[in-house]
């Protein structure tokens, strides 16, 4: 129903590229809660990976039947060959993008791939993180020496980050225009690509999904981003298992979704008539 209803929004918007991000796994700061749909359909179900992983795949094909490219999160490198027939737009997490492991295996892809700053918003290590993926690797894996020449179209995804000073949760934005500004000249520095994705959600909106659409007004002014990410469902909320409301992060109803699909389309309407 989601997908369906984002097509529709996304064929109205003909300027803008949109790719559904499909949650297969998901990752937890603290190690507890919901694992996802590729492992537990509800909270309180006992993990079944084979029935998870048929799920899944359904779900990007009726993702794809709704005419939309499916994005997903590169948690566990192990299932990649259950869907890399599917995906076409791959995520390294903000806990895994200085994991060994996952630059090299990412350095593999010959599709996109978005490589999220770590949690606390260093900007340093997301560039080392690019590099690290950009680059050819040799590795282990399944008990074969793998061998990469890196991934050509991975790309930095900012999404804030978190500090923990005295004792004290904070929140804090990186999609700022300085902290952009820094991230372009980092990458340029270093011969790395510079297309930069805006992640309006996560430590960005400090955890408020609504302040999604106020983030969407701040970086459509800075030509230097050169894509959103939001977390978006049929309603509003977050942790619930009612209908059509996220298990996971807080997301934008699909009402508010088009909001900022406008906010998006009209601004690069104009900017093309310049």
């Amino acid at each position: 129903e989601f997908v369906s209803k984002l097509s529709s929004l996304s064929a109205r918007c003909k300027n803008l590229l949109t790719v559904a991000r499909i949650y297969t796994a998901k990752p937890h700061s603290n190690g507890s809660g919901y694992l996802g749909t590729c492992f537990n359909l509800n909270e309180n179900e006992s993990a079944d990976l084979e029935k998870g992983i048929i799920r899944c795949r359904q779900m990007m094909i009726n993702c794809i039947e709704n005419n939309l490219p499916v994005a997903d999160e590169l948690l566990y490198p192990e299932l990649y060959d259950y869907f890399s027939d599917l995906v076409s737009y791959w995520f390294i997490g903000a806990r895994s993008g200085e994991d060994s492991l996952h630059r090299a295996f990412a350095s593999g892809l010959d599709v996109c791939c978005g490589v999220k700053n770590g949690t606390d918003g260093d900007l340093y290590k997301a560039a080392d993180s690019l590099r690290a993926i950009s680059n050819p690797n040799v590795f282990p894996f399944n008990g074969y020496q793998i061998e990469t020449n890196g991934c050509r179209y991975a790309h930095v995804v900012l999404r804030g980050g978190v500090s923990y000073a005295r004792g004290e949760t904070a929140y804090f934005s990186n999609i700022d225009f300085n902290s952009v500004s820094r991230i372009k000249t980092l990458l340029k520095t270093r011969g790395l690509n510079d297309f930069i994705i805006a992640d309006l959600n996560h430590a960005n909106s400090g955890k408020v999904a609504k302040r999604q659409i106020e983030n969407v007004k701040e970086v459509v002014n800075n030509t230097s981003i050169n894509g959103v990410m939001l977390e978006s469902y049929l309603f509003e909320g977050e942790k619930s298992t009612e209908y059509g409301v996220s298990r996971t992060d807080g997301c934008l109803s699909i009402e508010d979704t088009e909001l900022v699909f406008g906010y998006l389309q009209r601004f690069l309407s104009e900017r093309e008539k310049q």
